[in-house]
């Protein structure tokens, strides 16, 4: 992807691009490490994303990104980014390539031409190497209202989290500060059945650690 109001350096042009766009694209990239949670990220959102390949091939496309292109997930993937350019901005989108794996950012505005020859106004933020060989598009057709664009806090995705009443009672210890002996001796637990139970609280909140554990539980209402 790429656009004639691309800035320079790399830096999103804030002018161009409405901020929930970019907003989606870096939430995506901050949960990297967090398979799970990138997954509901991307599948979630409101705004149109794509991830595609070194050779600019579409790898994985979000509903609202599929609707834009009015293509399924099977048929997306037979394309590329080169195929649904216009000829005349061929030499654009191969310099913002270019500018994309330098700077690890790029964002515009864009035409991309539709299989059945239709062209589409886009605005578009692109991210580097969000995931291994993949890079991420954030994108909207431009003439839709910022308000349709908002992005989904994926805690509110976690409504139905269910914890057993003994993992509420080891996460609200933990709140308080107690480390994993603290927990065994107050509890009257193994210190193995406490990390146990923490690895149980980590798979259900999809988190990787104690403190991610506590701060979550916390947003979503589970302990005080």
């Amino acid at each position: 992807m790429t656009g004639t109001g691309i800035r320079s350096g790399g830096a999103p042009a804030k002018d161009v691009v409405p901020g929930s766009i970019g907003a989606a694209a870096e939430a995506v990239l901050g949960a990297r490490d967090e398979p799970g949670r990138l997954r509901r990220l991307f599948e979630h959102s409101h705004v149109p994303l794509l991830m595609v390949d070194g050779e600019r091939r579409y790898v994985e496309a979000n509903r609202p990104a599929r609707l834009a292109f009015r293509l399924s997930l099977e048929e997306l993937r037979s394309y590329g980014i080169d195929d649904l350019t216009p000829p005349h901005l061929m030499r654009v989108l191969r310099d913002a390539w270019a500018r994309l794996l330098d700077k690890g950012c790029v964002a515009g505005r864009y035409q991309v031409a539709g299989v059945d020859g239709s062209r589409m106004d886009i605005v578009y933020y692109a991210l580097a190497h969000v995931l291994p060989g993949l890079h991420l598009i954030a994108f909207a057709p431009a003439n839709w209202p910022e308000h349709e664009l908002d992005t989904i806090d994926d805690d509110r995705l976690d409504g139905g989290v269910s914890l057993t009443p003994r993992e509420l009672e080891v996460l609200a210890r933990a709140a308080d500060g107690l480390g994993g002996p603290g927990l065994a001796q107050e509890l009257v637990l193994s210190p193995t059945t406490v990390n146990s139970h923490f690895k149980n609280i980590y798979e259900k909140l999809q988190v990787s650690n104690r403190a991610a554990a506590v701060g979550k539980a916390m947003r979503l209402g589970l302990i005080q």
